[in-house]
């Protein structure tokens, strides 16, 4: 799978098992409802499955600053997380209408620590 050396990646899995050929060695098999993360500097990836499977790769210019990621929330600092959680959980416009037959998902109870950015 050819991808761009100077973006990041995720490869999240959703039927079958993958295997990620990394520097290392393979990862996985991975299933669904798990994240590869893939870091900046390869133009290829190398994946395998032992039978059927379908993932979605999804990637794109790094962030330029350290970020905090947390549960479905991206953000700059545990604040900033801390409002997104709040606004979530208040179904705030900033999220715009979930189109679904599913039930809403409650954001989970906020981690007992800060947060910090990686």
């Amino acid at each position: 799978m050819s991808r761009r050396a100077g973006h990041e990646h995720a490869l999240v899995v959703l039927a079958g098992a993958v295997s990620v050929e990394d520097a290392g060695g393979p990862t996985g098999p991975v299933g669904p409802g798990h994240l590869v993360y893939l870091a900046p500097g390869r133009h290829e990836v190398t994946l395998s499955a032992r039978g059927a499977a379908r993932a979605l790769l999804l990637g794109g210019v790094p962030f330029p600053e350290p970020i905090v990621m947390w549960w479905n929330f991206v953000a700059r600092t545990h604040d900033e997380v801390d409002a997104a959680r709040r606004d979530w959980e208040a179904g705030a416009d900033r999220f715009g209408p979930v189109a679904s037959r599913l039930a809403r998902i409650p954001a989970p109870p906020a981690p007992p620590w800060t947060l910090r950015p990686r």
